[in-house]
């Protein structure tokens, strides 16, 4: 069989947000400003909780490389900076949940307001096997100088991952026998 390769973005769930200090804010969400559509603002510190699920065409071994989609409501050009934490493991009781991975990225704000920015990391690591589970904090840092002051928006974040545009013939381990 002929393999094609394909990259696709493995999607997160949002379980929650910090509680108390940390916590993102609704706020207006737009050009029109008409108050219909809200998105978190993440002020420095902000973060919230999310999940995801390694799916069966992840061609094993290849690098998944995380990224967050964001936006500002302004024209500064300050970079903004994101914390990416995660713990994974494998599943079918194969594997415990381990240390935290800590990924930063950055980048400078495009300096018009709703602009949609994708900063992702260029490193990345590998995400094991189908199946496995992340675990994931995504926060707003402090860029160690000087900080986007717009309203800065964190949209969403997911992880691009290499393909085998097939799905794994097999269910559980070993997936590919």
């Amino acid at each position: 069989m002929i393999q094609i390769y394909g990259w696709r973005d493995l999607k997160l769930a949002t379980i929650g947000a910090a509680a108390g200090a940390g916590t993102p804010s609704l706020a207006n969400f737009g050009a029109t400003g008409g108050g219909a559509i809200k998105q978190m603002s993440f002020g420095i510190g902000d973060s919230i909780y999310l999940s995801g699920h390694i799916e069966h065409d992840y061609l094993i071994g290849s690098t998944v490389f995380p990224h967050v989609h964001w936006s500002t409501n302004g024209t500064n050009v300050n970079t903004v900076k994101w914390q990416i934490t995660c713990i994974i493991a494998k599943s079918h009781d194969q594997d415990n949940f381990g240390n935290d991975v800590i990924i930063t990225v950055e980048e400078a704000a495009a300096g018009t307001a709703w602009r949609h920015m994708l900063t992702e990391d260029t490193v990345g690591f590998d995400a094991l096997e189908p199946d496995a589970l992340w675990l994931i904090e995504l926060k707003r840092i402090s860029n160690g100088g000087t900080d986007n002051t717009d309203v800065v928006f964190g949209l969403y974040a997911d992880f691009h991952y290499q393909t085998m545009q097939y799905s794994s013939p097999n269910r559980t381990p070993n997936f590919y026998t």
